[in-house]
Parts: structure tokens; C-alpha cells; sequence
């Protein structure tokens, strides 16, 4: 019962009804808990994160599961910024548009490849963040280093370009999110659908027990 937090006092001591509500002990407030921020049961949620990792479209989810349309927009982009915290340096932020020509900063820290909006040219962590700039749809190399690293940067790069000419068109505030979740794919693209399924489900469920005040 302490996964769950009261609304009122954020207590987390409760007795349980017997029509299976909980009542605070702190402020005798009754609620019905519900399994997840989104009150939807777990094996919605997993149908979900199957659709969302074959890249079906929102509508075609729609079809296929019964849930609203904001509930499901809220999930996927909770998954978006749940796979971007697996990222080194991650900054998702709505400003990040401040320069007229969109440039991107590619970079390969600690095994993983990312891509990221650079709000400033100027920033003198650039060159310690990434090895690669996009200007105007280009690649560019920002360090004197070749092999492996370059390979798989460019690598990156091509499949990252495919995936958002597919896409069509992101609203920019929300596009740092599709970068961190290309990024992740591309990561984790070695392991199996059921592997990455798990990774997935297993970090979101991590997220509702740590961030478990809602009822």
C-alpha cells in the first residue's frame, strides 16, 4: 500500500475498505488507487508499448487498442522522455530553436550514440559533447578522428535522417523527444523485439513506483 501517496496530506498510511478503496489514517480521506498515473492496467499498457516500438502510427493504435487519444499521446510522450534520460547529456527543452538554421550535434559517449539540438554555436561544451555537427542536412566532422567512432556516427546519422524524412513532420517542441527516441532504437537496435520490450516496460514501471503520488 505505500507505493501510493494520499491526495490530500501525502501520507502513505492507509487501511483498506472493504470494497477495496484505501482510507488516509493521517486525514480519513478515501480514494480508489489506481495501478498507474494513467489508471490504465498493465497489460494495456504493455499492448501499447509493443505498438509504439513497431512504429505503428497513432491512428492505427487507436484501432487496434481501446484508449483515448490524449491518454495515449501523454504515454508515448512520457515514453520519448523516459528513453532520453538514457542518453548522455540529454537537454529537452522548448527553446531550443533560437537559431534560424536548425544545426544538430551528434555525439558518442559511454558506448551510446545521440543526436541533439544546439541552441548555441557559441557554447564552449560543444566540442567536449560531440564529435559531429548537421548543418543543412550534412554531416559534419567536429574532431580529427577517424575509424570505428566516425563510421558509426555516420552510420547514425543516415539512419537518423531516414527516420525523420519518414516521419514527415514533428511539432518542434516536441522534436528533441523523437531525436532521444531514433537514438535509443538505434542504441538498442541489437536486441531482439522482446528484449527491448522489456527494457522499455521495465523503465516505465520503474518511473510510476518512484513517482507513485497519485490516486
Amino acid at each position: 500500500m505505500k507505493q501510493y501517496k494520499c491526495q490530500r496530506c501525502l501520507s502513505s498510511n492507509f487501511w483498506k475498505t472493504s470494497d477495496g478503496r484505501l482510507k488516509c489514517k493521517n486525514c480519513r480521506y478515501i480514494f480508489t488507487p489506481k495501478p498507474n498515473p494513467f489508471n490504465l492496467q498493465n497489460e494495456l499498457i504493455e499492448d501499447i508499448v509493443s505498438e509504439f516500438l513497431l512504429e505503428h502510427s497513432t491512428n492505427l493504435i487507436l484501432e487496434r487498442i481501446e484508449i483515448s487519444k490524449y491518454k495515449l499521446l501523454k504515454l508515448l510522450n512520457l515514453l520519448r522522455k523516459l528513453m532520453a534520460k538514457d542518453l548522455p547529456f540529454f537537454e529537452g527543452k522548448e527553446n531550443q530553436f533560437e537559431n534560424k538554421d536548425l544545426v544538430l550535434g551528434i555525439g558518442f559517449q559511454e558506448g551510446k550514440v545521440f543526436a541533439q539540438v544546439i541552441p548555441d554555436l557559441k557554447s564552449p561544451e560543444i566540442e567536449r559533447k560531440y564529435q559531429g555537427l548537421v548543418f543543412k542536412n550534412s554531416f559534419h566532422r567536429l574532431k580529427r578522428e577517424g575509424g570505428r567512432r566516425i563510421d558509426v556516427l555516420e552510420g547514425f546519422w543516415g539512419y537518423l535522417k531516414r527516420k525523420l524524412s519518414a516521419k514527415g513532420g514533428v511539432r518542434k517542441e516536441r522534436f528533441p523527444f523523437y531525436l532521444a527516441e531514433y537514438s535509443w532504437r538505434y542504441n538498442h537496435r541489437k536486441l531482439s523485439f522482446k528484449e527491448q520490450k522489456n527494457y522499455l516496460l521495465k523503465i516505465l514501471f520503474d518511473y510510476f513506483n518512484q513517482n507513485s503520488n497519485f490516486v
